[in-house]
């Protein structure tokens, strides 16, 4: 029925548009190229992503939200966790601002429950869903969402076809690149803690999950540059992907790898994930080590609340692409599709590479630290046009 409606609008619609085939920094007037893998030089924007000429599916379109229907978004993703509660939470205060309600979902980490929730959801014809699945399941939801002709939009994972090619419009970042950028902040700020030390006493340790085909490219961006600019020097992987991504599972490959290895003088620690990055500051404090750690990790959901809380340990920065962004980059692509002002193949047309059937919006960050967090995140928050109340 859907389906047959949405012809129908389509082609009373021809006759009436044209479809169109550390601190923050002032945005570019474009957005940069997409990468999955290469390290872009430059500053990066910390607000909403501006527009390139004549794109559609941003917080920048002359459209007036208030003036149709509440559209009912489904937000479903694979288990909950503080970073899909903060984004439940912002598409929350977004919906109240742009005119939409939002239902959200989860599988509670079980794959097949996930394709059938979605289902399930789908069969209810949503206005439009928001996917935030691991990207194995990439093939079956996009047949899904196609069958049922449901706009949709994926966070996180990028959702390709065994040959790579895009097939969801997808919000993303680049993964290689956190990593690197993550390092690069340990290396330039730890005489801050250490003084002049002697180099080659640095270790360095990655708190990965191998399992996860995007986040352990953060794991591999700062290992890479930390043997760039350490040549020689000892590196650890600790691998919690026998385990979860949970701050016990941090806790414990952890504490398994350095109370192992008393002789290190220095550690560099690079976590995939907040919620690693959790336990292992819990491990270290609880190993006398903090002095001889300094520690970072990528996300912006738990670190500003452990500082609210008047946390001043080892783990002193993150690589903040905040649940914000995501969220509102992400919704307003959605509207965009829901309206009909673009398609699949048209959206955000300056992140497409070739061979993709959609978009991968390649959503770029820097570094949040304890001295800029309140403005970084607001500054995010109210360029969304909501108010910030954290």
């Amino acid at each position: 029925m859907k389906k047959t409606l949405s012809f129908l609008l389509a082609l009373l619609m021809i006759f009436t548009i044209v479809s169109c085939a550390k601190d923050p920094v002032a945005p570019a007037t474009t957005p940069p190229p997409p990468a999955d893998s290469a390290a872009p030089g430059g500053s990066v924007p910390t607000d909403a992503p501006p527009a390139a000429d004549g794109s559609i599916g941003y917080v920048t379109d002359d459209v007036d939200h208030g003036a149709r229907r509440t559209y009912n978004i489904v937000y479903m993703n694979y288990a909950p966790s503080n970073l899909t509660q903060q984004i439940e939470d912002a598409l929350n205060q977004l919906g109240a601002v742009y005119n939409f309600t939002t239902e959200n979902l989860t599988a509670n980490a079980d794959s097949d429950a996930y394709v059938n929730n979605l289902n399930t959801a789908l069969i209810k014809e949503p206005d439009g869903v928001l996917i935030d699945a691991p990207q194995e399941f990439a093939p079956r939801i996009a047949e899904l969402v196609r069958e049922y002709d449901i706009p949709s939009v994926a966070l996180f994972n990028k959702m390709v076809d065994v040959e790579g090619h895009c097939l969801i419009p997808g919000v993303l970042m680049d993964q290689y690149y956190n990593g690197q950028r993550q390092l690069e902040y340990l290396d330039s700020s730890y005489k801050e803690f250490w003084g002049d030390i002697d180099r080659s006493e640095i270790v360095f340790l990655a708190l990965d999950f191998s399992s996860g085909m995007d986040v352990t490219l953060r794991a591999q961006g700062a290992l890479e540059k930390f043997q760039e600019l350490y040549p020689g020097n000892t590196t650890y992987n600790a691998d919690s992907a026998a385990l979860n991504m949970s701050p016990e599972s941090g806790y414990d490959i952890t504490n398994s790898i350095i109370s192992a290895h008393p002789e290190v003088k220095y550690w560099f620690i690079v976590s995939v994930v907040e919620d690693l990055a959790l336990g292992a500051s819990r491990a270290i404090d609880a190993l006398g080590k903090t002095d001889r750690v300094i520690m970072t990790a990528s996300g912006a959901a738990i670190l500003p609340g452990e500082w609210d809380n008047g946390y001043d340990g080892c783990w002193i920065a993150n690589y903040a692409v905040s649940p914000f962004l995501y969220s509102g980059t992400a919704m307003f692509g959605l509207l965009a599709l829901i309206d009909g002002r673009a398609a699949r193949e048209t959206l955000w047309p300056e992140y497409f590479l070739n061979g993709d059937e959609a978009a991968r919006f390649m959503l770029k960050a820097d570094m949040m630290t304890h001295a800029n967090y309140k403005q970084y995140l607001g500054d995010i928050v109210r360029s969304f046009g909501v108010e910030f109340k954290g």
